[in-house]
């Protein structure tokens, strides 16, 4: 589905990523540095639906009753940047061994592994660095939390050397959690708390988080159960082969009926916390509905 308000914000969040990227590398001086800046933007820049910053923009905006600053987008787009990062090691030959993001060569295939290595180091620092701008102690424990040891690195080695064929659906869906679910929590939590939110109304839109990142990996698996290599612009099916996943433990049609449930929850939960936001419905049904 197309929202017509989306792109607006898209291009918000491109052009603040590429102004940080012009100036931070100005400075570019001899051949090591220019490969490993370039590969740097490369990881970031290659793409995606930018979708973690709109929900930090969108909840901001809810809870200010006002358009975000434009000197906050600086700050607000760290989500990407650790993001990216998360990625890149993701995509690693000693992790998912996968070499198509977004449609191009992910960066290790696109320039070596150890580089690859090393922009992912790069690109966790740079994020903390820019969320270190809103001089938050408590905020930056919270996202070192959530992509740290107990949360998307965790989710990593949960991924990575669990026998996902005999786990219960309850562990899989906590091995998603850690790995994509705190860190689109984060962009909804970090954000209500920085716009002013009583710790009650953080809670609720980290709960709301947390359920749509479940809603958005469940959407993967059904994707690359269903649909191409070309048409998702990376290498689908082997989640499946390796029986990875929700749709292999379950099947395509009790992981489509699951997906619906949770869509209904998380308009529910809106609902009971009286929380009356078009963009954020809008979110949830392109979430659940996404093709891409």
């Amino acid at each position: 589905m197309t929202l017509s308000w989306l792109p607006s914000y898209q291009k918000k969040i491109e052009e603040t990523l590429d102004a940080l990227f012009r100036e931070r590398y100005s400075f570019q001086s001899d051949h090591t540095e220019v490969a490993f800046f370039e590969a740097m933007e490369y990881a970031v820049s290659a793409g995606g639906k930018r979708l973690r910053p709109v929900f930090a923009i969108i909840t901001y905006e809810y809870i200010t009753q006002s358009e975000i600053p434009k000197n906050f987008l600086e700050a607000i787009v760290w989500i990407e940047v650790i993001h990216a990062y998360t990625l890149v090691h993701d995509d690693l030959p000693c992790m998912d061994n996968d070499e198509l993001r977004r449609g191009k060569p992910t960066v290790w295939k696109k320039y070596n592994e150890t580089l690859a290595v090393l922009v992912g180091d790069g690109l966790q620092a740079f994020g903390f660095e820019l969320l270190s701008r809103w001089k938050n102690i408590t905020l930056l424990a919270e996202i070192a939390r959530d992509v740290g040891d107990l949360g998307t690195v965790r989710g990593q080695v949960r991924d990575m050397f669990l026998d996902q064929k005999n786990i219960s659906l309850d562990e899989l869906f906590r091995l998603h959690d850690e790995k994509t679910g705190w860190l689109i929590a984060s962009s909804f939590s970090a954000w209500a708390r920085l716009a002013g939110a009583d710790n009650l109304l953080v809670q609720v839109f980290r709960d709301f988080g947390m359920l749509l990142g479940r809603a958005f990996q469940l959407q993967d698996d059904i994707l690359d159960y269903e649909w191409n290599t070309d048409q998702l612009g990376k290498k689908v099916g082997k989640d499946v082969e390796l029986g990875k996943g929700i749709v292999a433990k379950i099947g395509i049609q009790e992981s489509k009926k699951l997906l619906l449930d949770m869509e209904k929850e998380l308009f529910s939960l809106l609902k009971k916390e009286n929380i009356d936001e078009k963009k954020l419905e809008d979110m949830i049904v392109f979430v659940t509905h996404r093709n891409i």
